[in-house]
């Protein structure tokens, strides 16, 4: 997204506004209790080894090379549900959604290229750094996750959005304040808090809930962003590990002639 990051696959969507749609894996890790567990996790990298156990291990992230998900999103700006389809591997991403009213979205990143079209035509995002798209589309994004840091450290133990949970706080490389919050109890990410990175410097809050199995690693299949008080829900109706053709992935046609 979008995480989605935390990926999570990241995939950025810019109806009129450019919003989040983070893709998060996590795995159920048996309950243990908060004494024990805040007695033993002192650093950013306990939290973060205690997540890539809950998420199944290394090798099951590694497994993930393609992936392809139909759901439905939700806007507090406009009516209605629309009907989205997110297609992903390591690095590169194309996001689909159709709203009520017929009209069409799609947004994408080749690895170098993060783009958008929607009815009044297509854009290049030039005010994202690289990096970022490449993290956002990082399918592995649990076994990388410091390498997109300058710092991450363990910030406490805090309350976050009815959670008891491991605070973990860092700068990105591009120079952003990014929070990211793991249940106490489960090790499951429960959310972020995280400037925006354009020059916006906009505050977004995601959260991510009903994690489910569909054959791979468990997902949140509920992922919610607000941004003051607008807010985007995405539900995951299905998810396959299927493997896609490296062409759906090429610029569209509307895309590269902004690049001439």
């Amino acid at each position: 997204m979008i995480a989605d990051r935390g990926v999570f696959a990241f995939c950025q969507i810019a109806p009129s506004t450019r919003a989040s749609v983070i893709l998060a894996f996590a795995l159920v890790a048996a309950s243990i209790s908060v004494g024990a567990q805040e007695a033993q996790l002192k650093t950013a990298d306990a939290v973060l080894e205690r997540y890539k156990r809950a998420l199944g291990g290394v090798e099951a992230i590694q497994q993930v090379q393609w992936m392809t998900v139909h759901g439905e999103a939700e806007s507090s700006a406009r009516p209605g549900k629309s009907a989205f389809v997110y297609y992903a591997k390591p690095f590169k991403s194309l996001f689909k959604l159709t709203r009520p009213d017929g009209t069409e979205i799609s947004a994408g990143f080749d690895g170098k290229v993060s783009w958008t079209i929607t009815p009044q035509g297509a854009s290049i995002n030039k005010d994202t750094p690289v990096d970022a798209s490449r993290r956002d589309a990082d399918l592995q994004y649990a076994l990388h996750q410091p390498d997109y840091f300058r710092e991450l450290e363990l910030a406490g133990v805090t309350d976050f959005e009815g959670h008891r949970c491991y605070w973990l706080h860092g700068t990105t490389n591009w120079g952003k304040d990014n929070n990211q919050f793991y249940d106490v109890d489960t090790g499951l990410l429960v959310g972020y808090r995280f400037e925006s990175d354009d020059a916006s410097k906009t505050i977004t809050i995601a959260l991510f809930e009903d994690y489910k199995n569909f054959g791979g690693p468990l997902m949140a299949t509920k992922n919610t962003s607000r941004t003051g008080d607008r807010s985007q829900t995405f539900t995951y109706k299905s998810v396959s590990y299927e493997r896609l053709a490296d062409s759906l992935f090429d610029l569209p046609e509307a895309v590269q002639r902004l690049m001439k």
